[in-house]
């Protein structure tokens, strides 16, 4: 269907930087269509004193118009997927800016322009899993493997929310830290890639001396106190196999 035209003259303004620093470097047709949507949809909201215009991702995933502009650029992935995808590469590029913050019981990612009024308000309450107190949380509340993998790895999602905090009650925090050190130095920055390693160490063994700390493992010192080299250093007791 043929578009018919436009109901009023009048338009949505945008930065200059936006066409000057920003479009001619987007490759992701992902990105260009969620930027341009925020830049809409915030422009609709009145100001408010006590934040900023901004818009949260449970919004954005519900937007209709937006769903339906992602699922036009592939038949075969989820606007789920593409948000992310296109919502990722903005916040990396520096056009829009990304807080976490607690509200309704659990944690809200909200999404802001990179203007400077918008920096400054976000010095000011913190930057919320990424390494700052955000506003209403103490610092030992601080999901600690959230702010690794939003730091490291990528956006939180909902879907993922769960499993993150599974992992923390499961793995020792070094455990998880390095896992998600090793995927970004392997340059795979996915949690299924995280998950996987995660996984391989507690069924067969990080195979160093911190994994056996960790695994409240004793060492055997029978091995060490036995056979030909084991006079010199036979302590006379036995401490037992783990």
């Amino acid at each position: 269907m043929a578009f018919t035209g436009f109901s009023t003259d009048e338009l949505i303004g945008l930065p200059p930087e936006f066409f000057t620093e920003v479009s001619p470097f987007i490759t992701l047709p992902s990105e260009l269509k969620v930027t341009l949507h925020i830049f809409y949809r915030l422009s609709r909201q009145r100001r408010q004193a006590r934040h900023p215009r901004r818009i949260s991702w449970d919004e954005l995933g519900q937007d209709r118009v937006l769903r339906q502009g992602l699922r036009a650029i592939s038949k075969v992935r989820s606007p789920e997927e593409l948000l992310e995808e296109g919502i990722n590469a903005a916040v990396r590029r520096g056009s829009l800016l990304h807080v976490a913050q607690p509200g309704d019981g659990r944690i809200i990612n909200w999404y802001l322009v990179n203007t400077a009024a918008n920096r400054a308000w976000l010095e000011q309450v913190g930057r919320g899993w990424d390494g700052q107190p955000a506003e209403g949380i103490a610092p030992e509340q601080r999901p600690s493997v959230l702010a690794l993998y939003e730091q490291n790895i990528g956006l939180i999602t909902p879907l993922l929310l769960d499993e993150l905090r599974e992992a923390e009650e499961r793995y020792p925090p070094r455990w998880v830290e390095e896992a998600i050190r090793e995927a970004v130095r392997s340059n795979v920055r996915s949690w299924r890639y995280v998950r996987k390693v995660l996984e391989r160490w507690e069924s067969n063994g990080r195979g160093d001396a911190t994994d056996r700390v960790e695994r409240h493992c004793p060492i055997d010192v029978e091995k060490y106190t036995s056979g030909a080299f084991g006079r010199p250093f036979r302590l006379g007791s036995d401490t037992g196999d783990c």
